[in-house]
């Protein structure tokens, strides 16, 4: 069976924390954000969960939050908050053979190793490389680490816990539209005045990744 390449969105990042955590097997996770971002989402999502006494009982993040990474011998944590950082973590990484150890490490695991990357689309939007050229350069670098490390690939965009209607990240994002070639840094207003001059982030990435659900809950 060949390896999956999945591109999908998540609500919340509890959501898909708590899944990794429940599917139980090897997984790198590379959080396109600083440690301390990644923990104001993260609180922000719990607060906001905190509201729903269902949740309070449905998701065990919410008693336990980061720790449970921290203890967790099955996901290994990388944070990239740029796409400098981001792309020499997919290049050094595997060039210094880390990626197939990692792999076989996880061999016996009743499941197939996982690499997850966290709002990669989101860490170009503000960037000169948001762009048909530079979403390939990023996406065919993830794609091909993926397979150097022997691993299933899943890429989701998370909702804005700190505002949740906000179209800068999430499942949006896919749908956005951008040039063909880097250029300077565009306001949103500008880029859906690209008409036929544009592409959408979804067309740049089926070219490497099947649209699905991601993990299974």
């Amino acid at each position: 069976m060949g390896l999956k390449r999945t591109a999908t969105s998540c609500s919340l990042v509890t959501e898909l924390l708590q899944r990794l955590l429940d599917r139980g097997a090897k997984t790198r996770l590379i959080i396109c954000s600083t440690k301390a971002e990644f923990l104001i989402q993260l609180a922000c999502a719990i607060r906001s969960q905190d509201e729903d006494s269902y949740a309070i009982h449905e998701n065990d993040l919410l008693a336990r939050t980061i720790g449970v990474l921290a203890n967790s011998s099955n996901i290994q944590l990388g944070f990239c908050p740029s796409l400098e950082s981001l792309r020499a973590y997919l290049s050094v990484d595997h060039a210094h053979g880390t990626g197939r150890s990692y792999e076989l490490k996880s061999a016996r695991q009743p499941k197939e190793p996982l690499l997850v990357i966290l709002d990669m689309v989101a860490l170009h939007s503000t960037t000169t490389e948001f762009s048909a050229q530079g979403l390939s350069r990023t996406f065919a670098a993830a794609v091909e680490f993926a397979a150097e490390s022997f691993t299933d690939l899943i890429i989701y965009e998370c909702k804005n816990a700190m505002d949740l209607v906000s179209t800068n990240k999430g499942a949006s994002l896919w749908d956005t539209k951008v040039p063909f070639l880097n250029g300077s840094v565009r306001l949103r207003s500008e880029q859906d005045k690209l008409g036929g001059r544009a592409v959408t982030v979804r067309e740049i990435a089926q070219r490497w990744f099947e649209f699905g659900s991601g993990l299974d809950a």
